[in-house]
């Protein structure tokens, strides 16, 4: 009984001594199950992209570096840099040498284009490990994005030769076409290409630059190769298209447009073009809702103003076309042959409109816009016929027919076929008895005017007699 009473003593001392571990244990325990499900719970809304409640989440707990973090990533996740700076900033200040702080920095200095301040946070990684490349590419990335392109293609050059080369020739090529170095430009878009067959970009930038020189030899060239590798590349199908439109093959180049219309590339390059060479071929009716769609997706375009207004004179729309052709003279420069041809049709339009005045004027303005005997012929005939038969203004039809007699003569002078000589000469004949006739005519007028001024004269001459 006695050994009895010892052992419960024993055991009751024992469990003293040992609770309070016990119990600590079970607490730290406890303690660090709610951690991780804290930790589960904001991974989940995160993972969930519910950044507000993963903030508010964030916000009802002790702030620790890793929350901050966190909670500076969610509110980038939602566009809100502003936020995101401020909390970052103050981390990389108390953790200098944090790499994802200081790049999740330059990250939300880029995306609100603060160039300058993203490449300090790149000089900075640099500082911390220097023989990061991707650092130093994304420090030229930069340079480019901040249009400091000698910059950018210095540092490009100075990256390991081995880190994406093909990326990297772009980038350089890229750098050249911006300082208008297009050869060198050319050269490394030629071996971006070559080291990756499918960049389309290099190819597609290769191409254009070859049509903005006139190139199209060489455009047509590496169009044709590129397609042969990759036939759906919508881009590059309109860009071969143009280069067949730019030699005159419009068949072909129908063809090719259509079949970028039928892909869904509905661009203002295809449209406009497309529209161009259906008119070209004579196919109005074709052209005209690919020319409006064209200006529609712009608006300020002269050369599609101009087209679209011969074709709707074609088509007799003529007051689609005084439109085109009124918003092409507010537009265009003076003393260049589109403005004299928009007179020129915007006068046409008006007449086919029966709004002679106005005809008359615009022929009177593209009149005083060419030296060119042609031009001036047709111009001179126009102007003659509208005083003569519309306006009934004899003097300036005898004016204007006189002039057209004489730059005819002059076309006649230029001529060798002897058979186009001869008509001319009939022409000539028919047009100096016509002059003769409509200045008899006027003459007769002006005398018969002349005779009912002096009646009204005479008349009124005796009425101050009687009244005297």
């Amino acid at each position: 009984m006695k050994n009895l009473s010892i052992k419960l003593f024993l055991i009751f001392f024992i469990f003293i001594l040992y609770a309070p571990y016990v119990w600590a244990q079970d607490y730290e325990n406890q303690e660090q199950i709610e951690i991780e499900i804290e930790i589960d719970t904001l991974q989940l809304y995160i993972k969930n992209a519910q950044y507000r409640q993963a903030i508010e989440f964030i916000n009802s707990m002790e702030p620790t570096k890793d929350l901050l973090y966190q909670k500076a990533l969610c509110f980038r996740y939602m566009s809100n840099h502003i936020s995101a700076i401020e909390i970052l900033t103050d981390l990389s200040e108390e953790y200098p040498d944090d790499i994802p702080i200081i790049l999740q920095l330059a990250n939300c200095y880029e995306a609100m284009s603060k160039y300058a301040k993203s490449i300090d946070c790149y000089d900075n990684l640099l500082r911390i490990d220097s023989t990061n490349t991707y650092f130093e590419v994304r420090k030229a990335d930069l340079f480019f994005k901040a249009e400091k392109y000698n910059l950018a293609l210095e540092a490009y050059n100075k990256i390991d030769t081995s880190y994406n080369p093909n990326y990297i020739s772009r980038c350089i090529a890229m750098c050249y076409e911006k300082l208008n170095q297009q050869e060198n430009a050319k050269q490394y878009f030629n071996k971006a290409w070559d080291l990756n067959e499918l960049d389309v970009y290099s190819a597609n930038s290769l191409v254009k630059i070859h049509v903005k020189e006139e190139n199209y030899l060489s455009a047509y060239e590496n169009s044709e190769k590129y397609i042969r590798i990759d036939s759906t590349d919508a881009t590059m199908n309109a860009l071969n298209a143009y280069v067949y439109y730019n030699m005159d093959l419009y068949d072909i180049a129908i063809e090719r447009f259509e079949k970028s219309l039928q892909q869904g590339d509905s661009s203002v390059l295809v449209n406009r073009s497309l529209g161009f060479c259906y008119y070209l071929t004579d196919k109005d009716s074709l052209a005209h809702p690919l020319l409006q769609q064209a200006l529609l997706q712009d608006t300020t375009n002269t050369n599609v103003l101009y087209i679209l207004g011969k074709v709707c004179n074609r088509l007799g729309y003529y007051q689609e076309a005084i439109e085109c052709f009124k918003t092409l003279l507010e537009t265009i420069t003076p003393s260049t042959i589109l403005l004299f041809n928009s007179n020129k049709e915007l006068a046409f339009a008006y007449e086919k409109t029966e709004s002679f005045n106005k005809a008359f004027q615009y022929y009177q303005t593209a009149l005083g816009l060419t030296q060119d005997n042609n031009f001036r012929m047709e111009l001179f005939f126009s102007l003659a016929t509208i005083a003569d038969k519309e306006l009934k203004y004899y003097p300036s039809a005898i004016n204007y027919y006189t002039q057209y007699h004489t730059t005819l003569l002059n076309y006649q002078g230029s001529l060798t076929d002897e058979q186009e000589i001869n008509e001319i000469e009939s022409k000539l004949t028919a047009l100096g008895e016509y002059i003769k006739l409509l200045k008899e005519k006027e003459e007769q007028r002006i005398k018969l005017l002349k005779e009912e001024a002096e009646k009204r004269m005479k008349l009124l001459m005796e009425e101050v007699e009687k009244i005297k």
